[in-house]
């Protein structure tokens, strides 16, 4: 039996039907990357499904595979990370998206990591240039004023297989966090402040291993299920309202 949600699982017939009726197409994007000694490489991966899925039974939309692998050379120091040249990610998520327009889908591209923020705007903008309208949602942009009723200071909290991701993790799939690894203590002080809300307008790239030596931006150790819970709830519904109006607005 076809699952409505899975783009992939339906027949061409069916996915034809599907974009006549102005259907979302969801592509979830996230990286294959160290997370620290406690977290999944694909956990960037494993949380933008998650979130595509129920924004796509939300709002009757469908989910495209994922691009899995991204722009993750900052990573690369750490066993497992597998990284994409910036211009490879921009390329695929070109095409992607243009074949679901040709399609007649509203290309959504469901953002899990954020090294792929700035190529995903590259990408948005040589779409436009040819004609295709696109969206992009980084889903932890969404989460900032919700980390505050979580977490005591999210500044310090959430950057990278941090308080948020770990939580999500629990949440989502408990059996895959190395939950006797999780390490504590915070970041080292570093310039520009890494973290994900840490404010300063001079932005760099860092090898994570010269932030860290385990990897990590944020403080693991404050993570719950239930607040991963909240987070996760969270981010579908304002991914969820995010897409409504984009359907809204697309031409």
């Amino acid at each position: 039996m076809n699952d409505p949600a899975s783009l992939s699982s339906l027949t061409s017939s069916e996915a034809a039907r599907r974009a006549d009726r102005l259907t979302v197409a969801i592509v979830p994007t996230g990286a294959i990357e160290q997370h620290g000694p406690h977290l999944p490489l694909y956990t960037d991966v494993l949380i933008a499904q998650a979130v595509a899925r129920e924004v796509a039974e939300n709002i009757d939309g469908v989910v495209a595979e994922p691009l899995a692998y991204g722009c993750s050379w900052h990573h690369t120091g750490f066993a497992g990370t597998v990284s994409l040249r910036t211009g490879t990610f921009i390329v695929l998520a070109f095409d992607v998206c243009k074949s679901l327009a040709d399609g007649g889908f509203v290309p959504v591209l469901l953002n899990g990591h954020h090294g792929n923020k700035a190529p995903l705007r590259v990408a948005l903008t040589d779409l436009a240039g040819a004609g295709v309208r696109a969206y992009a949602i980084s889903y932890f942009d969404l989460l900032a004023d919700a980390l505050g009723d979580v977490f005591p200071d999210p500044r310090s909290s959430v950057g990278h297989a941090c308080a948020m991701e770990t939580s999500i993790v629990m949440h989502l799939r408990p059996d895959l966090v190395a939950r006797e690894a999780i390490p504590s203590g915070g970041t080292p002080p570093a310039w520009p402040d890494p973290h994900m809300f840490g404010g300063d307008e001079v932005s760099v790239v860092k090898p994570f291993g010269e932030i860290n030596p385990t990897g990590v931006i944020g403080r693991p150790e404050e993570a719950s299920a239930a607040a991963g819970e909240r987070l996760f709830r969270a981010a579908v519904d304002r991914c969820s309202g995010a897409v409504s109006r984009i359907l809204a607005e697309a031409p």
